[in-house]
């Protein structure tokens, strides 16, 4: 569907443009999106590998702590006769250190978890003035 000017060009017509745009628009949009699913995804990928050696670390600590309790109980034998007051002392203390130590790292993954999307948020809304402009044009 074209038109012929007078000085013989040929210019597409309102239709075909307005097919163009609506193509550009869709090809762009699906761009910035593939864009953003990979920043999510690298992301992701960082965030649960950190969540592996997290966990790794904590279950080697727990073991060397678990032993290290076993120590403080045997050589508390001296001092407190009653073997439950031992283990209790030591239980209350395993669970104070580890819901510290449990505290800070969860502080530390969450902070992680946060992608930075803020290029992927300022290419969208470049784009869209961009078309705006390209349509008030």
């Amino acid at each position: 569907m074209e038109k012929r000017v007078p000085n013989g060009d040929a210019r597409p017509g309102v239709g075909e443009l307005v097919n163009r745009i609506t193509d550009d628009v869709k090809t762009i949009a699906s761009d910035e999106l593939q864009l953003a699913k990979l920043e999510l995804t690298k992301s992701v990928k960082t965030a649960a590998g950190e969540a592996a050696v997290v966990v790794l670390g904590g279950i080697v600590a727990l073991i060397g702590f678990g032993m290290l309790c076993v120590v403080a109980v045997v050589a508390l034998a001296p001092v407190i006769s009653a073997l439950w007051l031992r283990l209790l002392i030591m239980a209350v203390i395993y669970l104070v250190a580890g819901g510290a130590i449990a505290g800070v790292f969860a502080k530390k993954l969450a902070g992680d978890v946060k992608p930075d999307m803020s290029d992927t948020v300022y290419q969208a809304k470049k784009t869209v003035e961009n078309v705006k402009e390209g349509l008030k044009a």
